[in-house]
């Protein structure tokens, strides 16, 4: 039976000559589980904003940010994941109107821009595009650029533009054919559990040794 979970994510765009936060990566994790989206930016919990690296932006500046969409390596499900935009946050829309942003496919680039229009807009992603089937652990890599042009007015200092992007998720039963995920007990072993099963070995020699003795000794008297 399918399964399909949407999910609303505010993003934020902006332009300030004071604010410094650079970001490298970001990732949206589908957790099947909870049946709900982990938004991490550089290992940090970031409900709102996946455009860590789009801040204290001047004109002129090219910007780039990474973002790994992925369903997570627990889920022993295939998940085919979409994307869409709704486009600016009523009061935003001048400003990232302003601005230029891109969407495309790292890998292969197969889809080539599926988003190239100013900022403000849905664009090419005002529908659900689909990013991949996703088996357990896989990913879709996604390259976000955002281009400020150089002749942005200082009017526009310390503004920040807001846009909402949903990703959905659709839940989708294994088949023959499909790649199987490991079964826990072909999992590799922690350490924890490599010591401890050392510690039993060890402890199982020593009464074998310990019982051998006492047999010998029975044996002399």
């Amino acid at each position: 039976m399918k399964k399909i979970l949407t999910f609303s994510l505010l993003l934020a765009l902006c332009f300030s000559f004071s604010l410094v936060f650079q970001g490298e990566s970001s990732r949206v994790i589908y957790d099947g589980s909870s049946r709900n989206f982990i938004f991490d930016v550089d290992g940090t919990a970031s409900p709102t904003d996946l455009f860590a690296n789009f801040k204290s932006v001047m004109p002129g500046d090219v910007k780039t940010q990474k973002i790994t969409v992925k369903n997570d390596a627990s889920n022993k499900i295939k998940v085919r994941l979409y994307l869409r935009s709704l486009g600016a946050v009523e009061g935003s829309e001048e400003f990232l109107s302003q601005l230029t942003l891109q969407v495309k496919q790292s890998e292969d680039n197969t889809m080539a821009y599926m988003f190239d229009a100013a900022a403000d807009r849905p664009a090419q992603l005002s529908d659900w595009v689909c990013l991949g089937t996703l088996y357990s652990g896989g990913e879709v890599n996604l390259d976000v650029t955002l281009l400020v042009p150089t002749e942005l007015d200082n009017r526009y200092s310390s503004q920040t533009g807001l846009l909402t992007w949903e990703f959905r998720a659709e839940e989708l039963p294994l088949e023959p054919g499909d790649p199987q995920p490991p079964p826990t007990s072909d999992m590799p072993l922690s350490w924890g559990w490599i010591v401890a099963i050392g510690l039993c070995a060890v402890g199982v020699v020593l009464l074998l040794i310990w019982r051998r003795r006492a047999r010998d000794d029975e044996d002399e008297e």
